[in-house]
């Protein structure tokens, strides 16, 4: 019995050094920049980092595996009521970006890793997802991502990737996109139309033949 489980152990650790070298983690951006409220029905709220050049609201053109590099940047903000959230996504760099997710959380990521996948170009995801409401990912181009229904309360936007290369133009040139809100259908009229669906069910149900002649 103790030799099956030290063989089993054995195993695992080899299976571990076996593990693709790409499957790693790189050093997530401490940093959140505010956008502050937005509010259903108003026109979309723009963003961008305030000085991406020199990388102070993120990460602009980390290191990354196999001679590549990376970015990461967060945006927090506020619903005042429910609503349904629009979030657009658009970035260039000097050169190629390989990968790029949008993520949007219910609480704040900043400190938490990027997950490398078995593909040095990409990250397969966050190490974290115990509070991410939605994702999308792309190559290169705008993402777009839509949560539903969501309720009142501060939110993190999470923008990464990978780009190409290794010369000093591996870095991001321009990062933006927008976020809008749009309610979401009265909870008093929603309650309403249960309660009526309800009461029409009970209406129509037959009533017993004793209770009847009663």
């Amino acid at each position: 019995m103790k030799l099956k489980f030290f063989g089993a152990l054995v195993g695992a650790a080899m299976l571990a050094l076996a593990a693709p070298a790409g499957a790693a983690t790189v050093s997530g951006t401490n940093i959140v920049n505010a956008l502050g409220t937005i509010t259903p029905k108003a026109p979309a709220t723009g963003f961008s980092p305030s000085d991406l050049t020199n990388g102070v609201d993120g990460i602009n053109g980390a290191d990354y595996t196999n001679g590549k590099h990376y970015f990461d940047y967060v945006f927090s903000f506020s619903l005042p009521v429910d609503a349904n959230v629009k979030i657009t996504g658009d970035q260039t760099a000097g050169t190629n970006v390989l990968d790029f997710h949008a993520a949007l959380f219910s609480s704040s990521p900043v400190g938490t890793d990027l997950l490398v996948g078995s593909s040095p170009n990409k990250f397969i995801s966050l190490t974290d997802t115990t509070n991410l409401l939605s994702e999308d990912e792309t190559s290169g181009g705008t993402t777009y991502l839509t949560s539903l229904n969501i309720g009142p309360g501060t939110y993190y936007l999470r923008l990464f990737g990978t780009i190409a290369g290794s010369s000093a133009n591996s870095v991001l040139t321009s990062l933006h996109g927008t976020v809008a809100a749009t309610p979401v259908p009265a909870s008093l009229l929603l309650l309403m139309t249960s309660l009526g669906a309800m009461g029409f069910m009970v209406w129509r149900r037959p009533v017993p033949a004793g209770n009847a002649a009663a």
